[in-house]
């Protein structure tokens, strides 16, 4: 009966939350047959090979993570709050996925890894610089900045702050962590002016619980 329920959708909605949740070399076709109660027959009808399945949720990381900096498109905010957004959507991804996922997914698919890293890169990318650059002209943020070098150096602190905070879980809590990485690149970019504005609206500001990558879209 349970076999009889599963479908291409339910597995991969498992094998997601296992691999980004705990990383993937813990799970062999067997251990994953095992926790979705079905024989691994049945998973091979759906996912040819556990390659097929890391390529399968690789896609859908991207997808949902594409999805949820959409959702913060839509506010009808300004700049400031926009950049908000977006550091927000990266923090709940960092918190949501172990850093076990991508250690293994560097070291067993290395091809998966850098197309992931790149796709997440270019999705935020565009979204920054467009919110930086409109931002000077508003003065809002410092009009020394170069848009496209902090782009890129910020692209590689989410990088860090990532692996740090997985470093720091003992002696700070990884909400911590991320918070003071996003203040030290929030007054880094704000003009002096704007200063008052930042500490408004940090005040009032605080990471959402839940982020859209968490639940699988069907239409994927």
């Amino acid at each position: 009966m349970v076999e009889n329920l599963m479908n291409e959708i339910t597995i991969l909605q498992t094998v997601f939350r296992l691999f980004t949740t705990q990383g993937i070399q813990l799970f062999t076709m067997d251990d994953i047959a095992a926790k979705l109660g079905i024989s691994k027959k049945t998973l091979y009808r759906f996912f040819t090979s556990r390659h097929d399945l890391v390529k399968q949720v690789c896609t859908l990381a991207a997808a949902n993570y594409n999805q949820s900096m959409e959702e913060a498109d839509k506010t009808e905010i300004n700049n400031l709050r926009r950049v908000l957004s977006y550091m927000t959507v990266n923090v709940n991804f960092c918190k949501a996925t172990s850093p076990a996922f991508f250690t293994d997914l560097q070291k067993h698919y290395p091809a998966e890894s850098a197309a992931l890293v790149n796709t997440l890169n270019n999705i935020i990318h565009s979204r920054i610089l467009k919110v930086l650059e409109q931002g000077i002209v508003e003065g809002v943020f410092r009009g020394s900045l170069h848009p496209k070098l902090v782009v890129t150096i910020l692209q590689q602190h989410i990088q860090k702050d990532f692996e740090f905070a997985a470093e720091l879980v003992n002696d700070y809590s990884k909400d911590e962590v991320f918070r003071q990485a996003m203040y030290l690149f929030l007054y880094g970019i704000i003009a002096p002016e704007a200063i008052p504005q930042l500490e408004s609206e940090l005040q009032h500001f605080s990471f959402p619980n839940k982020m859209a990558h968490t639940e699988i879209n069907e239409s994927i």
